[in-house]
């Protein structure tokens, strides 16, 4: 019985560790996005770089909120994104999500701009991990 259960925990990581972002240092990263990122948030403090789906991704404070940012491999900026209180969301997207997740709370949203199109991402709090993407008029995008 402790075999299979080791092994069930062995499988489990490993599977979690499959599917894992893989984390970076500055000196791991390309110097065209180093040289970017530094020209555009020269104050950016709590710095943590993240490799998913073959982009370059960024957490970070700088002009006292949390934000984030997207790079491909050359250093251009994908997206950008920067915390935001409930009360900027835009009404659709409040009303969207208090009648489809009642039961959840709000834990972080960030406004997110790709290219000129500005979108909000809403993570909400609990079990399992959810990740809402809604564009600027309140339909949601992606879960």
């Amino acid at each position: 019985m402790t075999k299979k259960i080791l092994t069930f925990c062995l499988a489990a990581g490993l599977a979690l560790s499959i599917n894992a972002q893989e984390k970076m240092q500055d000196k791991d990263l390309p110097a065209p996005i180093q040289t970017n990122f530094k020209s555009q948030y020269p104050d950016a403090s709590s710095v943590e770089w993240k490799m998913k789906d073959g982009k370059y991704k960024v957490n970070f404070k700088a002009n006292g909120a949390k934000q984030m940012a997207a790079y491909d491999a050359t250093g251009t900026m994908l997206s950008k994104g920067i915390e935001i209180k409930e009360s900027e969301l835009p009404a659709a997207i409040s009303s969207s999500i208090k009648s489809g997740y009642a039961d959840r709370a709000i834990d972080e949203i960030y406004k997110i701009d790709k290219k000129g199109e500005i979108n909000y991402m809403v993570k909400l709090k609990g079990n399992p991990e959810t990740k809402l993407y809604y564009s600027a008029d309140g339909q949601l995008v992606k879960k």
